[in-house]
């Protein structure tokens, strides 16, 4: 079999093989076929919806009937590379309390 022989057979697996890769992850646009896709319960897929785990637009859309439909690609790359999301939480400084003898240094009164 020649060099030319070899890789036309080659391209030809592959191109089977993706058309196979198409019509695998094209089922996974729904929560469903997600969670069992990355081996996860809906309500994480939920859970990372809601803390931008999984971004609007990136990772999902809201279809015509107002649904999440996932983006299979990127529920493909997702799971080649998760990235967790994590929201710093905002702390208001007015809420905040301090032992007593923090709070005399960092109001700034002098001891003895």
């Amino acid at each position: 079999m020649s060099i030319e022989e070899t890789l036309s057979l080659i391209l030809q697996k592959l191109e089977n093989n993706e058309e196979l890769l198409q019509l695998s992850i094209s089922t996974l646009t729904t929560r469903k076929e997600v969670a069992r896709f990355l081996n996860k319960s809906e309500k994480t897929i939920d859970n990372w919806i809601t803390n931008n785990t999984f971004q609007e637009n990136v990772h999902y859309f809201i279809n015509e009937k107002k649904r999440v439909e996932f983006i299979p690609f990127a529920i493909l790359e997702f799971k080649k590379a998760p990235k967790k999301a994590i929201t710093p939480k905002q702390i208001d400084e007015s809420k905040k309390i301090y032992h007593s003898s923090v709070k005399s240094i960092t109001e700034g009164l002098k001891v003895g």
